[in-house]
């Protein structure tokens, strides 16, 4: 496998050069061709001169999810950020450009520049994210994406020191989300060895733990629930697991907790030194990343999230004023897309925060220099309508409850239910909360238990606490049968109301032209050159 060889420059030498790309970037690609940020740019009066640094693109506004995501009135909006070279764009910026693009032209031919832009600007794949106030956003890729997304693929298996020897048994659900394909990626980068199940879903846990054991899996790709679930029932019968060396985890937080219970089931399937490592990524971003082996192995604090400085850039602010912050403070994660063609995204406010920002320093597993985030992010772009929410009045966010739960050595499983007492819109609300005991355990001292933490950590105590056996939660959570785990449900009528809607517009209408029919740039047409 080829190596990174700009991961152990010196912070200063790496930083000059995304410097270097970020203004090229935006003079050359973003501002010429992106028909969302031209306009942005041109109403805030923001010339493209002016950013010199990192610190300048502050002058730019921040994008948000709501002013990316399609409208049923403007279903069109996400394709505005694609970058679009047409001819008249290429016009408008003046001579110099024209003639670069004629010298590419007459050196390759109509048919070879056309081939060219294609690859760079024509989008022929597509991500989503979760849509609930709004229609599912799409962010699409080109093929130069794509390739870009296969570098950092590979990147992320350098860093967990995988090989073409390795066998990887890939058990993301599968979607047109960035778990399953960033996965699928990264092992067509590196050419090792892959059985794309497609999750408890597609294949059926019992299949992907057989494949486990007769290919002698090596690698393990799921979301950490997941993973948890597959792990479990491979100790009940007790499957021989020992070739499995890396868990690579994705989709959802790894509290500390549920890591320590990962490990000890991987020692009863006879699983030894396994890196357990956790990711982050969102959709808008592309690529996901992943702390190093050396900290995936260790019990101890990891070392934070190694990122690629060639393929965005990472701000870290005050969530309340929108101040960016210095080197190691707690705050907001903004991205801003680098290099890329398809969706391209400037200051784009995730909603994720994140305790001890960014650190420049070496890390002190790997010695890799590049920039890290902190481990301890909490996901507010994972359940959007969850993330704050109020309950007997009082603001909860919903985020807590993972570490509390997922960690407690008692508790299996275990579901969060909101409704109404009695159904009743104007009544109070209800907090349910559904747990699979560990055997063996009390349940009236975990009931006890569960209530005084839940009250003294969130300040709001569950109605009530409902037991059920292993096998009937997992049915409740779909974890077999779901493309996502339905950890928290929401009946309240307003909810329910709301969820009503939002599939309703996703229903296709007969008078609606297909989606591949409605203004995706044409780059073949826009690109060609010759004059009438």
């Amino acid at each position: 496998m080829p190596k990174t060889l700009w991961d152990h420059l010196p912070s200063k030498q790496y930083l000059a050069a995304q410097e270097q790309h970020l203004i090229r970037f935006i003079r050359e690609q973003v501002y010429p061709y992106s028909p969302y940020y031209r306009e942005l740019l041109d109403y805030q009066r923001i010339k493209p001169g002016i950013i010199r640094t990192v610190k300048d693109i502050s002058a730019i506004p921040f994008t948000t999810k709501a002013d990316i995501a399609p409208l049923p009135e403007e279903p069109d909006i996400p394709l505005s950020l694609v970058l679009q070279p047409t001819r008249e764009r290429i016009k408008e910026r003046g001579l110099s450009l024209s003639i670069r693009h004629g010298a590419m032209r007459f050196a390759r031919g109509k048919r070879g520049y056309s081939k060219l832009m294609d690859f760079e600007y024509l989008p022929v794949h597509y991500h989503f994210t979760i849509g609930r106030t709004a229609l599912p956003t799409p962010i699409l890729y080109t093929a130069f994406d794509l390739s870009r997304m296969r570098e950092a693929g590979r990147r992320l298996f350098e860093l967990l020191e995988l090989t073409r020897e390795d066998m990887v048994i890939n058990a993301f659900p599968f979607a047109p989300h960035l778990a399953f394909w960033m996965a699928y990626f990264a092992a067509d980068a590196v050419d090792v060895p892959v059985l794309h199940t497609g999750g408890g879903r597609i294949l059926g846990t019992l299949r992907i733990l057989n494949a486990l054991e007769r290919l002698k899996g090596t690698v393990l790709t799921a979301t950490p629930g997941y993973a948890y679930h597959l792990l479990r029932l491979a100790a009940q019968e007790g499957r021989d697991l020992s070739s499995l060396h890396t868990l690579i985890m994705g989709g959802d937080r790894l509290p500390a907790g549920l890591k320590g219970k990962i490990l000890e089931l991987l020692d009863k399937v006879g699983a030894e030194k396994v890196a357990v490592a956790s990711t982050y990524g969102f959709t808008e971003g592309r690529v996901a990343w992943s702390e190093c082996r050396a900290s995936a192995l260790s019990r101890e604090e990891g070392s934070g999230y190694h990122l690629f400085p060639d393929m965005e850039i990472i701000e870290i602010v005050d969530p309340e004023s929108g101040k960016r912050l210095g080197e190691g403070e707690d705050g907001e994660i903004v991205y801003t897309s680098l290099e890329w063609r398809g969706s391209v995204l400037l200051r784009f406010r995730t909603g994720d925060l994140v305790k001890g920002g960014l650190d420049l320093t070496p890390c002190p597993y790997c010695g890799r220099t590049v920039p890290r985030l902190g481990l301890d992010i909490t996901r507010s772009s994972e359940y959007k309508e969850f993330e704050l929410t109020k309950l007997k009045g009082t603001l909860v966010d919903l985020n807590a409850f993972y570490p509390l739960l997922s960690g407690h050595k008692d508790v299996l499983e275990w579901q969060l239910e909101m409704r109404k007492h009695n159904d009743d819109p104007f009544d109070l609300d209800e907090l349910n909360l559904h747990v699979a005991p560990s055997e063996g355990i009390s349940k009236k001292y975990l009931e006890k238990e569960l209530a005084e933490l839940l009250q003294h950590e969130i300040e709001v105590a569950p109605t009530r606490i409902v037991f059920h056996s292993l096998p009937r939660l997992l049915q409740r959570l779909g974890l077999d049968t779901k493309g996502r785990e339905r950890r928290f449900v929401d009946l309240r009528p307003e909810a329910l109301e709301k969820k009503g809607k939002a599939l309703e517009e996703l229903e296709p209408r007969e008078e609606e032209e297909p989606p591949d029919e409605r203004g995706i740039p044409e780059t073949r047409e826009a690109l060609d050159m010759d004059e009438d």
